[in-house]
């Protein structure tokens, strides 16, 4: 036992002789929850970011909660219950016209992931073929909703009847033959396409300056008083889209990790089409134009005053724009 010792002893004395010496352990990750508004393929950034280890990577812990709203979500924010959410940014925006203080600090979807489908049989091909025909879309508070009555509005279309439906199932009463085309996200939008429907108006095309259509938001406080954490949560986000853009497949291969009961073509056929039309944010940047689109729409149909939400007070763009110099 004395020879063991000092053995060991010399092996201590050699070590501290030469810098060597057992690694320390590794800091403990550091807990944080976010709450989605739902489980979307539209969030996909979010999964990657976690599914391959990117928010492990830089020290974070991450825990996912769905909320079943992007009201539920701010709220979990503000009540301490979450450190982020993932949703509308316009949602934090209207929860700060009551006095609270939510920020936006990274795009995630950063197009309009809004189609307008019909059956070729229906009679509906572009637009004003709209008019005196049923279509199905989203019970609001819905942007695509919004979108689509922005829509009739601008070009005029007239007598055109609204069926409102649960979100995701706008397809059933065009099957059903009670609607002649349906406002749509995806993956309902490539379902429909599969099974033969065409693209009668693809809202990204319509703002081409992007759209922040879902944010990760914190709130200020949290930015004040961690603003190391919302640096490394900005940072994988960053890291996640930049993966999806340099390997779609990476994307799809875990977009149908995420939604298992989906058929695996729709799912590989959602996530390029979103790819390829920029829905997914390319970088966390939230540009003044995007945050501008998105508050317009709500201004458009009376949600928010014009002039009672700013660009400056309702996004924080530093974190993001760290990682591009």
């Amino acid at each position: 036992m004395k020879r063991m010792n000092a053995r060991m002893g010399a092996i201590a004395a050699a070590a501290a002789i030469t810098g060597f010496a057992a690694p320390l352990p590794a800091p403990a990750a550091e807990p944080v929850t976010v709450y989605q508004a739902f489980q979307s393929i539209q969030y996909l950034p979010l999964y990657v970011a976690i599914d391959k280890g990117i928010f492990s990577k830089n020290g974070l812990d991450v825990t996912k909660v769905t909320a079943g709203s992007g009201a539920a979500g701010v709220a979990a924010v503000i009540g301490g219950h979450a450190d982020f959410s993932l949703q509308d940014p316009m949602t934090a925006v209207l929860a700060n016209q009551k006095g609270a203080s939510v920020i936006s600090v990274a795009n995630v979807v950063a197009g309009v992931p809004v189609w307008v489908i019909a059956p070729p049989d229906a009679g509906v091909h572009q637009p004003g073929d709209m008019s005196s025909k049923s279509v199905a879309v989203a019970l609001p508070p819905s942007t695509s909703t919004y979108l689509l009555q922005r829509l009739i509005k601008d070009q005029k279309i007239e007598k055109v009847s609204l069926n409102t439906v649960q979100l995701g199932t706008e397809l059933a009463p065009v099957s059903a033959g009670r609607s002649q085309a349906a406002a749509v996200y995806e993956p309902q939008a490539d379902t429909g396409i599969a099974q033969g429907y065409k693209i009668v108006y693809g809202f990204p095309k319509a703002y081409p300056g992007g759209y922040a259509f879902s944010t990760i938001d914190t709130l200020a406080s949290t930015i004040k008083d961690k603003p190391k954490m919302v640096a490394a949560f900005v940072k994988s986000i960053a890291e996640a889209e930049a993966l999806i853009h340099q390997s779609p497949q990476t994307a799809k291969d875990v977009a149908k990790s995420e939604f298992p009961s989906l058929d695996p073509k729709i799912v590989e056929a959602a996530v390029g089409r979103l790819i390829d039309q920029n829905i997914y944010a390319p970088t966390p940047d939230i540009s003044e134009q995007a945050f501008r689109n998105a508050l317009d729409l709500q201004e458009s149909i009376g949600n928010i005053k014009p002039g009672a939400a700013t660009y400056a007070g309702s996004v924080d763009n530093s974190f993001a724009a760290s990682l591009a110099k």
